[in-house]
């Protein structure tokens, strides 16, 4: 793991706000030497974690290509991934 973390011009500088504890554990991977700093820290995260947006489009646009889903096949889904409704409808 490289703890070296340098801005340059492709990034973009934004504020969060967070739980407390959530920043402290952020901190702490800072003073161990885990991450150079809470912005790599974050960085990090945000790297490693897939981009469901994206995933949801291809879904979005998979199902439009062959016509839809049917409600009958989101019941089958839902079942088999133990998921509710919901879940699928919000994503």
């Amino acid at each position: 793991m490289s703890l070296h973390f340098q801005y340059d011009s492709r990034m973009k500088r934004i504020t969060i706000s967070i739980p407390d504890e959530v920043a402290d554990k952020a901190q702490r991977a800072v003073n161990l030497g885990d991450a150079a700093t809470v912005s790599a820290y974050f960085s990090r995260l945000a790297e490693r974690e897939p981009d469901w947006a994206s995933a949801r489009a291809i879904v979005a646009e998979m199902a439009a290509s062959i016509g839809g889903v049917s409600e009958d096949d989101l019941a089958w889904a839902e079942q088999t991934l133990g998921i509710e409704s919901s879940v699928v409808e919000s994503a």
